[in-house]
Formats: structure tokens, sequence, C-alpha cells
């Protein structure tokens, strides 16, 4: 106890002794760095002193060391400026970078634009939804340069592209799922059996009673055709409209609207002759050589001795040549489970595995088969199932916005 407490008073008496030892150390060097002084002026053959105590040497002092930090600091601007002409310099070139490749967009969206209003038909009929542009709160338009007002309005012109590309593509999508819609197709996944009871009910009134045209019809009967069906279904595509659309998902109106124009594109929605008229409807009718009622899976058409019969879309040939009742026939499998057939034909133009496209001549028209005389008999199939193509010709014409409308004997 008595060594601890020593220790104590010793360090004690040491701390002590330090402490008083540097406030006379400081005292000393301020009394002789701010010793009172006094400084003599000549002026005149006259003699002025100034005298300088300790508080106005003390705040000499702190004046000339913040002078000093000024022009130390005045040393580096011209690093610092130059430091910031050269970011100025990039931040320009990244600047006039972006609004050409900003103009080059806009450009490319006028020509996107144009495309989309030019399949639509009329460009006039379609208005754009407003734009959806909003100018930011912290600054206003009549306070930017030239330039910037330039960028701001090519801002504002893309939005407006947009939302006028939006609308067209709003209107395309509906005009085409209505076009398919008229064939008997729907885009929404009807099932066979539907599509089976839709076709069956429709009925065009029979032209047999004309005099002149039951001479120019035909047709196979079911029973004819059933022992080579399942040759012509084993060779189509397999995946059908319905399983193509389920396959793809799509991101945006636009993805879906390119599978739309995909599929519109083959479908057989143009005409397989340019002259012609229909002797025959679709549907319920009495056979023109037995006199019975029976279904007629398909139009007939007649034209001029010899008319050629053309493609009305893209497909592939998956037979050409001797077919049933058909006589010289065709069968072009468009894809999606769509098949089109051409009977009764005087020559084949073509040979099966061919690819053909629309407008392309494919035959010419003859009485071959069970036939009264030289026509084209034309079916529209979906997964065998027989359609009206009447329906496929009705939504060509509303689709590409073909005047020419098919011509019937009983109209």
């Amino acid at each position: 106890m008595k060594n601890s407490y020593f220790l104590k008073k010793k360090i004690s008496a040491t701390v002590k002794s330090l402490g008083l030892f540097l406030v006379k150390a400081l005292v000393s060097f301020y009394k002789f760095a701010f010793a009172k002084r006094t400084i003599l002026f000549v002026t005149n053959n006259k003699i002025r002193t100034f005298t300088l105590g300790p508080i106005p040497q003390i705040c000499t002092l702190l004046f000339l060391v913040w002078v000093g930090n000024i022009f130390a600091q005045t040393m580096r601007y011209d690093e610092v400026i130059e430091a910031k002409a050269e970011e100025i310099s990039k931040l320009r070139s990244a600047n006039n970078y972006f609004e050409d490749e900003f103009e080059e967009v806009n450009e490319k969206l006028k020509k996107i634009n144009e495309y989309l209003a030019s399949i639509t038909g009329n460009a006039q009929a379609v208005k754009g939804e407003e734009s959806q542009f909003k100018q930011p709160k912290n600054f206003k338009e009549e306070d930017l340069s030239r330039r910037d007002k330039h960028t701001l309005n090519q801002i504002k012109d893309v939005e407006s592209q947009l939302s006028t590309i939006q609308s067209i593509t709003q209107t395309r999508i509906k005009k085409i799922e209505n076009a398919m819609a008229v064939t008997g197709l729907n885009i929404k996944k009807i099932p066979p059996k539907a599509l089976q009871k839709k076709s069956g009910e429709v009925k065009e009134i029979s032209l047999n009673g004309k005099k002149g045209i039951i001479d120019r019809q035909g047709g196979p009967l079911d029973l004819d055709s059933h022992s080579m069906d399942s040759m012509i279904v084993s060779n189509a595509s397999e995946e059908s409209l319905e399983e193509h659309l389920e396959n793809i998902k799509f991101s945006s109106e636009l993805d879906y609207l390119m599978v739309l124009e995909k599929i519109a594109i083959v479908m057989p929605f143009a005409k397989p002759m340019k002259n012609y008229y229909i002797s025959s409807g679709f549907g319920t009718r009495a056979d023109p050589i037995t006199g019975r009622m029976a279904s007629h899976h398909g139009l007939d058409f007649v034209g001029v001795t010899n008319e050629k019969i053309i493609s009305p879309s893209k497909g592939k040939v998956i037979l050409a040549g001797q077919f049933s009742g058909y006589g010289n026939a065709i069968v072009i499998d468009h894809g999606f489970g769509v098949t089109t057939r051409y009977g009764h034909l005087s020559a084949v133009k073509v040979t099966e595995g061919q690819m053909v496209k629309q407008g392309d001549v494919i035959a010419l028209q003859g009485s071959t088969g069970r036939s009264t005389g030289a026509h084209l008999h034309y079916e529209v199939r979906y997964k065998n199932i027989p359609l009206n193509p009447r329906r496929f010709l009705e939504a060509g014409e509303s689709l590409f916005n073909d005047d020419k409308s098919a011509k019937y004997a009983n109209s």
C-alpha cells in the first residue's frame, strides 16, 4: 500500500512539473513571438511609429495564412479548369453521338409507322393515342438552348410515333383476327368438333336448277375420297394453328402482330382463278351425277377453256396426280394444318415436294374425274375438316382491300 501511495505521489508530481514546464514554455514563446513591437516609418523627414500588440499580431498572422492558402489553391485552378474542360468535351461528344443515334431511331420509327400504315390500308383512318410524354418539372422549355429544344422536340416526335405505331398495330391485329374469324378458323382455339359443326351448318343455294350450269359441276363423293385422305393428312405439316400460337410466347403487341402476319401470308385468301364464275357452292346440294342430296366440300370455279389455276398463297405441294373422284388433282400444304385441294384438272404443272408461292400457275382447268364439264373443284381444309372457301375469299377481300368480288352464277 505504501509503495502504491508513493508511486502515485511521484506520478502526480511529475505530471504537475511537466504541465508547469509546458505552460512556461508556451508563455515564453508567446512573449517572444508576439512581444509588443514598434514599427517606424520615415516620410518627409518625419518619423512615425506604429505599435503592434499581441492581438493585432495574431490577427495579421491569421490573415497571412488565409491569403497563403488562397494563393496555394489558385496554383491548382488551371489543373481543375483543364480537367473540367476535358470532362465537358467528353460529355459533348457523347451528347452528339446520342443525338445522331436518336435521330436514326426516329427515322426508323417513321419507316415502321409508314409500313404499318401501308399494310393496314387507309392511314388517315388510324388515329394514334395521345402522347405519353411528360416534360420534367425542373426546367422550362423557354430556358433551353436551341440545341436542347431540338432534342426535346425529337423526344416528343418519338413518343408520338410510338403512340401511332401502337394504335396501327392494334388496328391491324383486330383486322387479321376478324379475317380469321370470317374463315371459320379462330385463333382463340376452337376445337375441331366445333369447326366440323360450324362448317356443316353452312348451306348455299343449289345451282343445279340453272340451265347450262349443271354441265359445269362435279366433285368426289365422300366415300370416294376417304381412302386417300389419311395419306394426305400424314404428308401435311404437323403443327396446327392452335399449337403454333400456344407454343409462341408474346412479349408485346408487335410480336403478336408479326406472328399473325406470318399466319395471314400463308392463308389461302387469294382466288385460285383470275377470271371465273362459281357454278356450285359449298354445303349440301343435289349431286350433278346421281341427283341425290350430298355434301359438296368446295366451290366449283368455271373459267374459259384451259383457264390457268394459280396458287392462292405459298405452300408445299404434297399431292400432284390422280386422286380418286378428283381426277387429276393437286393438294397444297400451307402450314398450320391448312391445305387446299384442286380437282378435275386437265394438266398439272407442279410436282410433289415443290414449293410454290402466291400467283404461281399450278395447273389448267379440266374435266377429269367425277365431272360434268370443264371447271375447277376447289377446297380449303383445316386438319382435314372442309371449310367454306368462299369465306376465305371474303376474308382476303377485307384484309387486303381487294375490290374484286367473287362472281356467283346465282347472284
